[in-house]
């Protein structure tokens, strides 16, 4: 990506201009001028901002995202916060998913004003996901307790309520970060439904509690015929970091898998876990990536396995850290080991054939 530092020599006034010109394409190259926006900017943002029309709107917060998600310098926290108020429903989801990795606690009643007032239901459900690094948050002591009791008994009234399914299923994805008594019933009951779509969110919710009870049940549940059960399992099983998955996980790489979405979710998962064999299965995806994006994903996966690795090392030499990240809930010691890795012993050996018949294949 390009530097965006010469950007910032354009004139605000320059990309509000050409942002109001429906004659003429946005300015790609302009997206970079709305990060860190200042007071004197947002301010004229706000003064043109009804003038911009309704699809030009929606595409501009498309493309921050899109900026977004590559690029992990920028922050459009300004111009989401403001996006929050827009009547279009397609820009208040977009402007929440600008603030996904927003904490200040300033924004957590606007957050439970859109998820219980919203008209649009996806503005409600990305509202519901929101709160749930709130209730992380709580948990570890971030915010007050008042702060934290007050969200975990929206989502418990929201899960309760009339509301629709997805945004019932989110609120109950965010709940399962809460030690709450009460959160484990209703986890146990969305999976007991036998609804994959009320399963899968179990199982989310179930990765995120950081208990090793609902191991078994992740367990039987990575190979489920239903792909959004299957793939919430997957995702558990490095979440909780059970070892006893490692095997299966390696399996699956062996055997081939045909859905990107569970191929990239079993690499994660895999380096999130950790172990023997891991790095050349991983590695062996990334030579066999479909495209740019997936290649990312699993490059950024064997990022994580050597950064926990190190971590590792550290452990070994007792430096431990109380948890790992600030924003992620660190797993104990645990009782689950890996139960027969014969198999996958075999994985460096096997990959080499395989490779050279593909060199000779090719010349």
């Amino acid at each position: 990506m390009s530097d965006p530092t010469p950007q910032k020599a354009v004139p605000f006034r320059q990309v509000l201009e050409s942002l109001i010109d429906e004659t003429r394409l946005f300015p790609p190259a302009y997206l970079h001028r709305f990060s860190d926006l200042s007071s004197a900017d947002l301010n004229s943002l706000k003064d043109v901002w009804e003038q911009v029309p309704a699809t030009r709107r929606e595409s501009l917060l498309e493309d921050l995202e899109d900026l977004y998600d590559a690029d992990t310098l920028v922050s459009f926290d300004e111009l989401a916060r403001f996006a929050l108020v827009d009547e279009n429903a397609r820009v208040r989801a977009s402007a929440l998913r600008l603030l996904w990795d927003y904490q200040g606690t300033d924004l957590i009643p606007v957050f439970s004003r859109l998820l219980e007032k919203d008209p649009d239901e996806i503005v409600r459900a990305l509202a519901a996901s929101l709160l749930g690094q709130y209730i992380f948050l709580g948990e570890v002591e971030q915010i007050s307790a008042s702060s934290l009791h007050a969200i975990e008994e929206q989502l418990f009234q929201t899960i309760e309520s009339s509301e629709t399914k997805l945004v019932r299923r989110r609120a109950l994805e965010s709940l399962g970060y809460s030690s709450r008594d009460e959160v484990d019933p209703i986890i146990t009951n969305a999976f007991e439904s036998g609804d994959p779509e009320w399963m899968a969110s179990a199982l989310f919710a179930m990765g995120r509690s950081n208990d090793e009870k609902w191991v078994p049940i992740v367990m039987e549940m990575l190979d489920h015929h239903e792909r959004d059960v299957q793939i919430e399992a997957v995702r558990a099983s490095g979440t909780l970091e059970i070892e006893k998955a490692r095997k299966p996980l390696l399996q699956m790489i062996k055997a081939g898998i045909d859905d990107p979405e569970l191929r990239t979710t079993v690499a994660w998962s895999l380096s999130q876990i950790g172990g023997d064999q891991v790095g050349a299965a991983l590695a062996k995806l990334l030579k066999k990536a479909e495209n740019d994006e997936e290649a990312e994903i699993i490059q950024n996966a064997i990022d994580n396995l050597e950064f926990q690795e190190g971590l590792d090392n550290f452990e070994l030499m007792d430096f431990s850290p109380a948890r790992r990240t600030d924003f992620h809930v660190v797993k104990g010691e645990t009782a689950v080991g890996d139960d027969g890795l014969d198999e996958a012993a075999s994985w460096d050996l096997a990959d080499s054939e395989e490779d050279d018949e593909e060199a000779e294949d090719e010349s």
